[in-house]
């Protein structure tokens, strides 16, 4: 049975949406409005509960772009949501006097409607527990994913919050964005330097750490290996190591579905910042380490969505590169409560990674895109780039992760690594030769075969 929809607002954009609805198949019981009285107007917004109920909707649709924002919030208290789900237009529909949506008007989770999944909502309450009055360190901290770290953070009371990253402008604008708020530090740092690591955790004594800082573009990984060890693997270990001997007690390692399975250089080095992680947490008893895992998060710098926008806004066709190709897709800020509920999740050692449904064909993605322009976008396909894979993994085994206490966060119990110790070794003789430089770019490939990964 189709779901009944109820819209708010019979305005031009409205209307616009009804029709889109109706000529898709959808079912409108009609509207609802303050200033229009039609055949179709079942009532005004304060009559939203009988409406809903006598007309069994299952959906409410808000068109009505330039409300007051605080007629917004009194209607959205008036419905209860448990029993009917409401969107809030412009998002993926045509509206007020533009011919269609501005691609700015979608944010992230308009995406994840576009490719059928709803964002994993977690309560943040215990996060908001776990970190009161903690003194939190964030690598990265002004890229994607760890700016959201620090603005959520930020919300749950820490006794202060240390952001450290390499990138001088992505720092100053998040110094702007918190000028205010003075249990805000920010140090600019090249986590590859344990010198200067040890200087920034000696006088700031963090008390949990989020490593979130890495080199992530599979294609320039694969071009630039040198680079992917130094930075995803030395720094990594250097953050790593550093937390424990200054006896942090929480450590999370973000790393991605890319290290499962890994084929290019940037998830090789993923998965061995995982092993690394597991190895001292096996010799570290005041530390907990645990790394996070998933997958293409959709607003993140140079992800796929921020591709088809530049490319939407040239009108130039959108490149895809295989007609079959997959990926797992998840909001920044489902990313960020992810990566903070894993700190107090599960035991020292540990590797999590999130429900996120099904994994989604880059193809649908860009024709729900196309459909939203007028004229409609060409699509184009490229091919796969070097080092990329046709789909990606959360696990190695799916049928070897652990459920934890939330039922959206899974415990990974697969082991590939059979000799931990000699495989650090062979990683620090790697990342030795790395550092000075002296290994060619097919050396390093052939390195990363020896100890165990399928190198394109």
């Amino acid at each position: 049975m189709a779901q009944r929809i109820l819209i708010v607002g019979r305005g031009t954009a409205g209307t616009s949406l009804a029709r889109s609805i109706r000529e898709s198949g959808g079912e409108v019981v009609g509207f609802l409005d303050d200033a229009v009285v039609d055949d179709e107007v079942l009532g005004t917004l304060a009559d939203a509960s009988r409406v809903i109920a006598q007309h069994e909707v299952g959906m409410v649709y808000f068109a009505i772009p330039s409300v007051d924002a605080g007629v917004l919030r009194s209607f959205l208290d008036s419905v209860d949501s448990d029993h009917v789900e409401i969107a809030i237009v412009p998002r993926t529909y045509r509206t007020l006097a533009k011919e269609q949506v501005d691609l700015s008007d979608l944010t992230d989770v308009d995406v994840l409607d576009l490719v059928g999944r709803k964002p994993v909502k977690h309560d943040l309450l215990e996060s908001a527990a776990f970190l009161r009055g903690q003194r939190v360190l964030v690598t990265g901290a002004a890229g994607s994913i760890g700016s959201t770290l620090v603005r959520q953070i930020a919300t749950m009371d820490p006794d202060a919050i240390v952001c450290v990253d390499w990138w001088e402008n992505g720092m100053f604008f998040l110094e702007q964005e918190f000028a205010d708020d003075p249990r805000i530090s920010y140090h600019v740092a090249d986590v590859k330097s344990s010198a200067r690591l040890k200087a920034v955790f000696a006088e700031m004594r963090p008390t949990v750490v989020f490593h979130a800082a890495a080199y992530k573009h599979v294609p320039m990984m694969q071009r630039d290996p040198v680079e992917a060890i130094n930075n995803n693997i030395g720094g990594s270990v250097a953050v790593m190591r550093t937390a424990v001997e200054a006896g942090v007690r929480h450590v999370v390692y973000v790393s991605t579905d890319k290290a499962v399975n890994p084929v290019n250089v940037m998830g090789a080095t993923k998965r061995i910042g995982e092993i690394a992680m597991t190895d001292l947490a096996r010799h570290s008893s005041a530390t907990s380490l645990t790394a996070v895992r998933f997958g293409n998060v959709i607003e993140s710098n140079g992800s796929v969505m921020q591709t088809f926008r530049s490319q939407l806004a040239r009108r130039a066709p959108l490149t895809v590169t295989d007609p079959e190709v997959t990926r797992f897709f998840m909001t920044l800020d489902e990313a960020a409560q992810l990566v903070i509920q894993s700190a107090f999740i599960g035991a020292s050692g540990d590797i999590f990674v999130l429900d996120m449904g099904e994994p989604v064909r880059i193809m649908d993605l860009a024709a729900s895109l196309s459909r939203l322009v007028d004229p409609p976008a060409d699509i184009e396909i490229i091919g796969l780039r070097p080092g990329e894979k046709m789909y990606e993994e959360l696990s190695y085994e799916p049928d070897r992760i652990a459920p934890t206490r939330n039922p959206k966060i899974f415990a990974v119990t697969d082991d590939v690594v059979t000799d931990p110790t000699a495989f650090m070794l062979g990683v620090a003789d790697l990342l030795e030769r790395a550092q000075r430089f002296e290994i060619s770019r097919a050396e390093i490939v052939d390195a990363l075969r020896v100890l165990g990964f399928a190198i394109r």
